[in-house]
Formats: C-alpha cells, sequence, structure tokens
C-alpha cells in the first residue's frame, strides 16, 4: 500500500471519529440540565445516549491502548537500544517519584487551605508527582541549556 492511499484512510478514520465524538457530545450537551429533576436527569443517565458516549469512550480508549502496545513493541523490534532507553527513563522517573512519595510531606489539607478537604494519602500522592516533574523539568532544562556545550567539549 502507498503511502498517500494510507494517509487519505488515515485521515478518513480521524474524520469520522471526529464526527461520531461531536455528534455523541451533542447529544450529551442537549440533555436535561439539573433544574429538569431528578426523574428526567435518571433517565437521561440510563439512557441511550449517555450509554453510547461512554462506550464510545471506552472503545475509542481500548484502540489508543492497542496501537501504544503494538507501537512499543515494533519500537522494540526495530530500535531496540533507543526504546530501552525511554523505559530506563520511565524506571528512573518512577523510582523518583517513589522516593518523593516515601518522604512525604509536611503539607495537610488545612495547611493548603483547600476549599473542600481531602486525605493527607491526596496531599502527599500530589506533591510527589510535582516534585517528580519540576525535577524533569530541570533536567530538560539543564539538557537543552548544556547540549551544545556538552557537544563542543567532545569534538
Amino acid at each position: 500500500m502507498n503511502s498517500s492511499k494510507l494517509t487519505l484512510i488515515l485521515n478518513a478514520v480521524r474524520v469520522a471519529l471526529a464526527v461520531i465524538g461531536v455528534g455523541l457530545s451533542l447529544l450529551l450537551i442537549n440533555g436535561p440540565n439539573v433544574n429538569a429533576g431528578t426523574e428526567a436527569v435518571e433517565a437521561f443517565r440510563d439512557g441511550g445516549q449517555m450509554s453510547a458516549a461512554i462506550m464510545f469512550t471506552i472503545v475509542l480508549m481500548m484502540a489508543v491502548i492497542a496501537v501504544i502496545v503494538v507501537f512499543f513493541i515494533l519500537s522494540l523490534a526495530t530500535n531496540t537500544k533507543k526504546t530501552v532507553m525511554s523505559i530506563i527513563g520511565l524506571i528512573v522517573a518512577f523510582a523518583l517519584y517513589l522516593i518523593f512519595f516515601a518522604a512525604g510531606t509536611s503539607d495537610t489539607s488545612d495547611s493548603l487551605l483547600l476549599r473542600n478537604p481531602v486525605e493527607q494519602g491526596t496531599v502527599v500522592t500530589t506533591t510527589a508527582g510535582i516534585y517528580t516533574v519540576m525535577v524533569g523539568l530541570v533536567l530538560g532544562v539543564l539538557v537543552i541549556l548544556l547540549g551544545p556545550l556538552m557537544g563542543r567539549f567532545r569534538k
């Protein structure tokens, strides 16, 4: 199959999925509001419009997961070194997250002045995630800034 046909097929699939998604979203938007009463809201919740939107989302998410797994397997088979380095990067990020999670935080739901209090585990998990992302961003900026310099030192 040549690339122009593949591009045409992929574009057609994208447009079809977008049309279906927008159509189902319009069905959800046109549903009853909270002021319509609990009976109307419950009927809508148990009806076909909501079920169709939920099923479309589930099928779409499963298809995306399947494509990611297939891409990962193909990448592992064709470009093993880079894929293994990516896996190592994910493992290092997960280990860093676990270190931040184990370290905990001195913040509490009260000290953060949250409108709706949350469990302490939620605060610790969120803090560990934020710290992990911040370390990743700092390392990324350092790589961007120091990359050209490192290339000159290697020569």
